[in-house]
């Protein structure tokens, strides 16, 4: 790789993942154009990106037309499109279909129970670890909307509660040695553990995982849960999945999702291991709503024990194929193939606050939608990588992967896209050279560059080369500082060796 990180044996491909970072001081880099063409399968009361202007042009049946408003915008930050169900108006199931290959893919969202206020039941005691990452990379807006995050996730805990609070960077500080309960001197402690955190140093999240994660059950059979604020600025996701799955237990682990681009495909895939949920906090002024909405579900009881019945006895390959325990306000999605012409009721079933809960939906393919078998085959690999971390044999694993990505034309951790130009334009005996795009720094992230960097991108911008960092700092583990480490410790070894022998040379 051309990165300015370098590989380890925990990062066998870190140069691969760190693409240079373009100066921001001499303008963004790297324009895009955007749009979406949106079906919800349901009446909407509003669509907006809170973090990009965007036109919304409505078509007929119910769909639309998403573009960003200014025909453009620079490659900095994570879009993000969010549409709500119309008040009245929210369905039951919306169903969307593909025939492919003589078989039928759906892709089925069902809403679950909403429980008004008045009928919320009293919340369970909790034992809650907060965890939060201070290393470099979350300098700037990350680390201030991460502590006003765990801030107001402090002041909705009460006597009930337990709770710890662990910082991380390249090592972990607990706040105390295991959860206390959420009196007012020790809130009163966790308020002043919070205002003082600054972001520095390296990114070291599996000892601060492995913390979290220890410890026997809750008392007196409180719920364990586990909020994880993170940008999620790591290269060991394979490693991280298998602690969460070797240690969970009865535990929930949600993230949160801190900055302008985080690391999404990290914090949703720990979250899915962890049958909790990802929140995304991309700007300071959306602290408030999305902690709230968090703990709206962490403090009501969950659907649970849910199950799906299929019509006609078909066996169906469906993904998840354990749906996880939901929360209020989160919709079943499953993805399914079934036999070609497979029709009747779908039922799903499960434990809300205790009572028995039942939902049925036609499985009529009445809204037909290319890529549905396409998203299908995704979930696929996604269970496909997941069972690793459970075990399975990593050939066969790979096998089956290839397999569906193929059939499928999809990219995946084995197979990519190749683009073939027939047209030769490279003089013969020319060699082919490799030139790093630089990426921009996302938005609202404070780094720091060296000046002889931003000597030598600026004389790269004035002969019109691409201008480019070799090296962001304080983001990654400090393997040079560790290596210079163990020379000194070396040389101070083979020191001590020689001052022994000539000790024992010389006694009397």
């Amino acid at each position: 790789g051309t990165g300015w990180a370098a590989n380890t044996d925990r990062v066998p491909d870190a140069a691969a993942i760190t693409p240079p970072v373009a100066d921001p001081a001499l303008g963004p880099v790297n324009p895009i154009s955007l749009t979406v063409a949106l079906d919800p399968g349901f009446a909407v009361a509003g669509i907006d990106s809170p973090y990009h202007e965007i036109t919304v042009e409505q078509r007929g049946g119910g769909r639309f037309t998403v573009s960003l408003a200014a025909g453009g915008a620079w490659a900095d930050r994570d879009f993000e499109l969010v549409w709500r169900s119309a008040a009245g108006a929210e369905p039951t199931a919306a169903l969307f279909s593909e025939t492919v290959a003589g078989e039928d893919f759906h892709l089925m969202m069902i809403m679950p129970p909403h429980r008004p206020a008045a009928a919320e039941t009293t919340a369970l005691p909790r034992e809650i670890v907060f965890v939060i990452d201070t290393s470099g990379s979350m300098a700037g807006t990350s680390i201030v909307q991460a502590r006003q995050a765990l801030l107001y996730a402090l002041g909705r805990l009460d006597g009930a509660d337990r709770f710890n609070i662990i910082a991380f960077n390249d090592r972990p500080r607990p706040l105390f040695g295991a959860a206390r309960p959420a009196d007012d001197k020790a809130l009163a402690l966790g308020r002043r553990f919070v205002d003082a955190l600054v972001a520095n140093h390296g990114t070291e999240m599996r000892p601060a995982l492995e913390l979290a994660l220890s410890g026997d059950g809750a008392e007196g059979g409180a719920i364990r849960q586990v909020v994880f604020i993170t940008d999620g600025s790591v290269g060991n996701e394979a490693e991280l999945f298998g602690v969460i799955h070797d240690r969970l237990g009865d535990r929930r682990l949600f993230t949160v999702g801190i900055g302008s681009a985080p690391n999404s495909h990290f914090m949703r895939e720990a979250a899915e291991i962890g049958r909790g949920s990802f929140t995304y906090i991309g700007a300071a002024g959306e602290v408030g709503d999305k902690m709230a909405a968090l703990f709206a579900r962490l403090e009501n009881p969950a659907l649970t024990d849910i199950a799906i019945v299929w019509p006609g006895g078909a066996t169906p390959e469906a993904y998840p194929a354990t749906v996880p325990d939901l929360y209020l306000g989160e919709p079943i999605v499953v993805a399914v193939r079934l036999p070609r012409g497979t029709g009747g009721r779908v039922t799903l079933s499960g434990r809300d606050a205790g009572a028995a809960w039942t939902e049925t939906v036609t499985l009529a393919p009445d809204r037909p939608a290319p890529g549905i078998a396409a998203l299908w085959a995704r979930a696929k690999i996604a269970e496909l990588e997941r069972a690793r971390y459970r075990g399975a044999d990593p050939a066969e694993t790979r096998r089956r992967i290839l397999e569906v990505a193929l059939a499928h034309g999809l990219v995946s951790a084995y197979t990519s896209l190749v683009a073939v130009d027939d047209a030769v334009v490279r003089p013969d005996g020319a060699t082919l050279g490799t030139d790093p795009v630089a990426t921009n720094m996302p938005h609202g992230v404070a780094m720091q560059f060296a000046a002889a960097s931003l000597d030598a991108i600026r004389a790269m911008a004035e002969t019109g080369s691409p201008y480019r960092v070799t090296r962001l700092p304080n983001t990654a583990t400090p393997a040079q500082a560790n290596l210079i480490f163990g020379l000194v410790c070396l040389i101070l070894a083979a020191g001590l060796f020689w001052m022994a022998r000539r000790m024992v040379r010389f006694a009397p």
